[in-house]
């Protein structure tokens, strides 16, 4: 026979295990909308984990299953066979690491602003999702040489997009003249860059340039792209006003 604070203590329990399982089951007894994007979602970052760390062929579902905790049916329900995972694990991992990109801002020079946009390529190219992505991508460019060129490009494009519009900016504010500010980005991005990209995806290279590094990049490419005199006011000249992109 139980006594009466064991009975209170067992019924309370029994609530909170209810009131906890509600959060996950709906009326019919079946997982709420909720918790099955927590699911997917802990899936998706099981099998991202995975697929750096063992590559796509030494993966499989049932991996992915257990480590996740869930049932391998769950996984095919979620996301069907194991290509598909690999291209929803591209796909979150991509749209995952957008950043916000810098913008000009009242008292920015030539030369801060351009530094604001280096330290934002480094970012995105050198912190640890984004070189996984890329050194996953790269491992199984062969497998899937469509869809990577696909990803790669919308890769591409957007960072360049972004490193773009601070020039658009640079000309509002009165300093840079007006030009091509497509090839500007993508010049800029070359240079302030260099080969350290596929040097530390291929783990040849772990470093990024630094500040030095990047502060003469930064100098040559204002020089060559806009000339002596543009150049020796890009420390000095501020932003006329505050611009939008």
């Amino acid at each position: 026979m139980i006594g009466k604070p064991a009975a209170k203590s067992l019924r309370a329990s029994k609530t909170t295990k209810a009131k906890s399982s509600g959060k996950r089951l709906n009326q019919a007894g079946r997982p709420t909308a909720a918790e099955l994007e927590r699911r997917k979602a802990l899936a998706i970052q099981v099998a991202t984990e995975l697929f750096v760390s063992q590559g796509y062929a030494a993966t499989s579902l049932v991996d992915i299953a257990k480590s996740a905790g869930v049932a391998t049916r769950t996984i095919y329900q979620h996301f069907g066979d194991k290509e598909a995972m690999f291209r929803e694990v591209i796909f979150a991992r991509d749209t995952g690491s957008v950043l916000h990109p810098p913008v000009l801002e009242p008292g920015d020079t030539l030369f801060s602003a351009l530094s604001k946009v280096a330290d934002y390529a480094y970012e995105v190219t050198f912190r640890e999702r984004s070189i996984g992505l890329m050194r996953l991508m790269i491992a199984e460019s062969n497998r899937f040489p469509d869809f990577m060129r696909s990803v790669a490009n919308s890769i591409f494009a957007r960072f360049r997009q972004n490193i773009r519009r601070m020039f658009n900016e640079l000309e509002a504010a009165g300093l840079i003249p007006a030009g091509d500010h497509n090839r500007s980005a993508a010049l800029f991005g070359d240079i302030v860059l260099g080969s350290s990209p596929i040097m530390t995806y291929t783990s040849w290279a772990t470093s990024p340039p630094d500040e030095t590094d990047k502060e003469e990049r930064i100098e040559f490419f204002i020089l060559g792209r806009y000339g002596p005199q543009i150049a020796e006011m890009s420390k000095i000249r501020q932003a006329e006003h505050q611009t939008q992109s």
